[in-house]
């Protein structure tokens, strides 16, 4: 085997017979430089050096051959990369947008869901809508005499400007205006006759709590033999007549009398329907 001297590089011939295990180190004739045993005795020297250049040249192949490789994966797009060269500024920045992004998109379907449920809303309130206002009109029609006597009652001018209006649609829909008889009494009626003409007087007393719309008077005039020889209708001119309270008439009516001495009796009703 050749062994070289690590100081001044003279290459010795050793034989190996006489190595053993307990010569750890060579010593050098010529510059007396000791040197520790090769682990592979068998090894020429020079052969060992060529390997170690072959090594080096190959790594130094290789690793030419990873930098090419890298500085080609460098142009690509890589986001593993990417997001490793980031700095921590950056990841705090698209946090916060991808966070906002996130609370935009809730906020947009919170209103979408709003906006449905306020459709449906509007939808499943339109049937009771419609049920309140036909009962409401249904209430109305039903009541009308009690609201027109306090219509009256309130805005006495506005009503008997347009009472006749009121009239007449409620003759079109056949529905007469009528007067609660059942709270009205007629009391101290008198017929007296002069000439040719009867006087009529009376009082008509509210005894509810609520205005009353003023009724027509009906009046008879029956003989002894029960023939009717005179029947009028009395309008008056008062429209209602205030919570207990009363009001009265005189009203004086033109007739044809032909004969006064007949005894005759004369009858006095209240007429529920005013128009």
């Amino acid at each position: 085997m050749h062994e070289k001297c690590k100081s001044c590089g003279t290459i010795f011939e050793v034989n190996e017979s006489i190595l053993t295990n307990n010569i750890q180190w060579l010593k050098c004739g010529v510059c007396n430089q000791k040197w520790a045993l090769s682990s592979t005795p068998n090894e020429n020297p020079i052969q060992t050096t060529n390997k170690t250049e072959k090594v080096k040249q190959e790594l130094a192949s290789i690793k030419s051959i990873v930098e090419d490789k890298s500085k080609i994966l460098a142009k690509k797009p890589n986001p593993v990369l990417d997001q490793k060269n980031k700095t921590v500024a950056e990841i705090a920045s698209e946090l916060s947008l991808s966070k906002l992004n996130e609370n935009n998109k809730n906020k947009t379907k919170y209103t979408k869901k709003t906006n449905n449920k306020r459709k449906n809303n509007k939808l499943n309130i339109l049937p009771f809508l419609g049920i309140a206002l036909c009962s409401t009109l249904f209430l109305a029609i039903f009541f009308r005499s009690t609201l027109l006597s306090y219509s009256f009652f309130y805005f006495p001018n506005h009503t008997q400007t347009n009472i006749e209006k009121i009239n007449s649609l409620f003759k079109k829909i056949d529905l007469p205006i009528l007067a609660d008889t059942k709270n009205l009494n007629l009391t101290n009626f008198i017929a007296t006759v002069q000439k040719q003409e009867i006087k009529f007087t009376g009082a008509i007393k509210n005894i509810s709590k609520r205005p009353m719309l003023v009724p027509r008077i009906k009046i008879l005039g029956v003989r002894e033999d029960r023939k009717i020889i005179m029947e009028k209708i009395l309008t008056l001119e008062d429209k209602i007549i205030f919570p207990n309270s009363e009001i009265n008439f005189n009203k004086l009516v033109r007739v044809n009398i032909k004969n006064q001495t007949d005894n005759v009796t004369v009858k006095a009703t209240l007429l529920k329907k005013i128009f």
